[in-house]
């Protein structure tokens, strides 16, 4: 019942109401002229539905098969299925790709693709300030006593950083800083900067010269004098060479004498023994400083096989 009043909803025809004759058992087709097939009854067609699709027809003649009670309801059921999106076993419709299809008709640069583009040149850093290494020296006083000390504490810092104080100019102004508040050190120091400032351009000269003023104004020449004479006056003789380094070495910096005057005067002061075993050295030490490395070397090996008495 539900299947028949679905199929009047949709205008097919109800195969036991058809006008049309029956199939006879014997015949298999029944011959109806154009007359009769003209007056075959079309069912009517509702708004919004498709119309009922028409009889088969079988042949060239006219002639038309009977629908069936199953025909009917196979039709009525294609109206009302919706349609199947992926059957099993057929492929889905591939679908064309706009973008391919756009590059293709776009055209191709002349030579080919375009060269890479070179890697980005890694960014220079700034260099990092040098490190200071050692302390600096304390405020000179203007005391003679201390002059040499501070003197060779403040050349010896300038040497230890020398990518730092790498000019005569940072040496200078550098050093003129280093005078004590309120003292007439500090005093000289303003007045060796306000002449220097003063002239057109600015030249604070060279590290020597400026050596030379600090003494002729802080160390008195008899210190200078009387340390010339110790260097050649003050010898080793059965001394431990590093406490009589230590003494000799004190006049040798307020001698303020070059390099080889030091090293004769430490020849001549040294042990004879020790003298003599520097002298079979080759290379010979050029700087005072090698030499000293070579003979406290020697004279602490002599005391450590031989005992305190000398003899190579």
């Amino acid at each position: 019942m539900a299947i028949q009043e679905l199929a009047r909803q949709t205008g097919t025809p109800d195969p036991t109401n058809s006008p049309l004759p029956k199939e006879s058992p014997l015949l298999g087709k029944s011959k109806l002229s154009t007359t009769e097939v003209s007056q075959i009854a079309t069912p009517p067609v509702s708004k919004g539905k498709a119309p009922a699709p028409p009889p088969k027809r079988t042949s060239a003649s006219g002639s038309f098969s009977q629908p069936t009670q199953t025909a009917a309801l196979s039709s009525t059921t294609k109206l009302l299925a919706p349609p199947s999106r992926n059957p099993k076993g057929t492929t889905p419709p591939i679908k064309p790709n706009p973008s391919a299809s756009t590059s293709k008709l776009l055209p191709q640069p002349p030579g080919g693709n375009p060269p890479a583009l070179p890697p980005a040149a890694p960014t220079a850093q700034p260099n990092p300030p040098p490190c200071i290494l050692g302390t600096a020296p304390k405020s000179y006083n203007g005391k003679e006593d201390t002059a040499i000390a501070f003197w060779n504490s403040l050349e010896n810092y300038f040497t230890v950083n020398a990518t730092t104080f790498d000019t005569n100019a940072k040496k200078v102004s550098s050093a003129l800083t280093y005078f004590k508040q309120g003292t007439q050190a500090r005093d000289w120091a303003s007045d060796h900067i306000v002449t220097i400032l003063a002239g057109n351009p600015v030249n604070y000269g060279t590290w020597d010269d400026f050596r030379d003023t600090f003494k002729e104004q802080f160390v008195p020449p008899e210190t200078q004098n009387e340390a010339i004479q110790n260097i050649h006056n003050t010898p080793q003789r059965n001394w431990e060479f590093g406490k009589w380094y230590q003494e000799w070495s004190r006049y040798a910096r307020q001698a303020n004498v070059d390099e080889a005057t030091k090293m004769y005067a430490f020849h001549r002061a040294l042990d004879t023994a020790l003298h003599n075993k520097l002298l079979q050295l080759s290379p010979m030490p050029t700087i005072l400083a090698r030499l000293v490395e070579k003979a406290r070397e020697f004279d602490k090996n002599w005391r450590t096989f031989t005992g305190p008495t000398r003899g190579f």
